[in-house]
C-alpha cells in the first residue's frame, strides 16, 4: 500500500512563483545591479542637497542684492537708522562714525561696507547690519565690557588698552575717563600685539575670578585698590599675585584659597585700625600659617 502524502508536492509553476511551501531561495544580486541602486540613491541625495542650495541661495539673494535696483523699482531714502547695543557706544557717535549721508536710499548702502567697518573697532565683540524694507537701515552691535586696563607705549606714547573678561583688548569708545579711572590697573602683562591691539590675555578667567572675589568679600577695601601685578601668576613655582592700594601699601596674594587669605587680610585690616601703627608696607598672606606684615620706618623726629 503505498504511503500517503503528508504536504501537497508544489508543480512547476509554484516553483517559479514562490508559492511552495517551506523557506525560497534568496535571489542573488549581481554587483552591477548594486551599482545602480548605489548611483539611483546618489541621484537622489544630490537632488535634494541641490534643492536646499538653491532655497539657501535664494534667501541670500533676497537679502543681500540690490534687487529693486536690477528690477527697476522705487528705491525710498533711508528713513531711520534702528541702531541697537548693549554696550557704552551712542547711536549718535555710531553715525559720525560711518559718515552716512542725509537722503542715501537704502539700497543704494552697502551694509558688507558698513559691518566691515564696525568690526574694525577694538570694542566690537560682534555686529549685524540688516536692510528692513522699505526705508530702516537696523544696525545691531554686541560689545566688549570693560574689567581692568593697561598701559602700553606704542610709537613713544603711553596708550590706553581696556581688557574685557575674556582677556581681549580694545580702545574705549563712549566709555567716561571716570569709570576708566575706577578700573583696576594690571601691569605685568606680556602680550604680543595682534592687529591694532594687544593679544588676548590667556589668564584673564583666573584675574576675572581674583577681582570677582575681591569685590565680593571686602567691597570697601578694594575700593582702594589701584593695580594689580600679575608677572607672577604663572610661576611654575610659586604664582602671585600682587596688589597696590592708592595710598602704596603691597599685598601678595596666591590665587588660589582665596577666601583664606582674605580672611586673614580682614583681621589685619582690624587690627591695625584698632592698634594705629606706622603706616604699613607690605602684607603678605601666602604664607601657610601666619602672615608677614611689613611696616615703614619710623620717621626720625
Amino acid at each position: 500500500m503505498p504511503k500517503k502524502q503528508t504536504g501537497k508536492v508544489s508543480d512547476w509553476k509554484g516553483l517559479r512563483d514562490g508559492s511552495a511551501k517551506g523557506k525560497s531561495r534568496a535571489k542573488p544580486v549581481s554587483w552591477r545591479a548594486r551599482l545602480r541602486s548605489v548611483w539611483v540613491w546618489t541621484k537622489r541625495i544630490a537632488a535634494v542637497a541641490a534643492v536646499c542650495a538653491l532655497g539657501y541661495g535664494a534667501y541670500y539673494a533676497y537679502e543681500n542684492i540690490y534687487f529693486e535696483e536690477i528690477l527697476g523699482a522705487d528705491s525710498r531714502p533711508i528713513r531711520q537708522i534702528a541702531f541697537k547695543t548693549d554696550g557704552a557706544i551712542g547711536g549718535a557717535w555710531m553715525n559720525s562714525y560711518l559718515k552716512i549721508r542725509n537722503g542715501s536710499k537704502l539700497t543704494d548702502v552697502n551694509i558688507f561696507s558698513l559691518k566691515q567697518a564696525i568690526d574694525a573697532l577694538t570694542q566690537i565683540k560682534s555686529s549685524e547690519v540688516e536692510r528692513v524694507f522699505p526705508d530702516t537701515l537696523r544696525i545691531t552691535i554686541s560689545e566688549h565690557k570693560p574689567m581692568a586696563k593697561i598701559i602700553v607705549r606704542v610709537d613713544y606714547e603711553d596708550r590706553i588698552f581696556l581688557m574685557s573678561d575674556e582677556g581681549v583688548f580694545f580702545r574705549p569708545i563712549c566709555i567716561s575717563d571716570a569709570d576708566i579711572a575706577k578700573l583696576l590697573y594690571i601691569s605685568g602683562i606680556k602680550t604680543p600685539f595682534s592687529g591694532s591691539a594687544p593679544a588676548t590675555y590667556p589668564d584673564a578667567a583666573r584675574l576675572k575670578e581674583f577681582i570677582d572675589f575681591a569685590k565680593s568679600e571686602n567691597p570697601e577695601h578694594f575700593a582702594v585698590w589701584y593695580a594689580v601685578d600679575v608677572s607672577e601668576i604663572s610661576s611654575i613655582t610659586l604664582p602671585l599675585l600682587t596688589v597696590t592700594t592708592k595710598d602704596g601699601v603691597a599685598i601678595v596674594f596666591e590665587p588660589k584659597d582665596y577666601k583664606k587669605q582674605f580672611d586673614r587680610l580682614q583681621y589685619i585690616l582690624r587690627y591695625i585700625k584698632e592698634n594705629p601703627f606706622n603706616r604699613v608696607e607690605k602684607m603678605d598672606l601666602t604664607l601657610k600659617e601666619n602672615s608677614l606684615v611689613k611696616f615703614a620706618p619710623e620717621k626720625s623726629k
